[in-house]
């Protein structure tokens, strides 16, 4: 039988990924869409709590 070759490059463990390359936003790039969002949004409850996760992005520890 033959040996199995090595793959061409090696496998990228993908919690050693960086989040853009998970296709994930940075904290910085969530808080821009929010920004965009919040002054269409018209629902008191929704706008109070998205404002609320935008506020928590400027001060994470909180």
């Amino acid at each position: 039988m033959d040996k199995a070759s090595p793959s061409a490059s090696p496998a990228c463990s993908l919690d050693e990924a960086p989040d853009a390359y998970r296709g994930y936003l940075t904290p910085a790039e969530i808080a821009a869409e929010l920004d965009r969002l919040l002054p269409r949004i018209r629902d008191d409850k929704l706008h109070a709590a998205l404002k609320a996760i935008r506020d928590s992005l400027d001060n994470p520890e909180t």
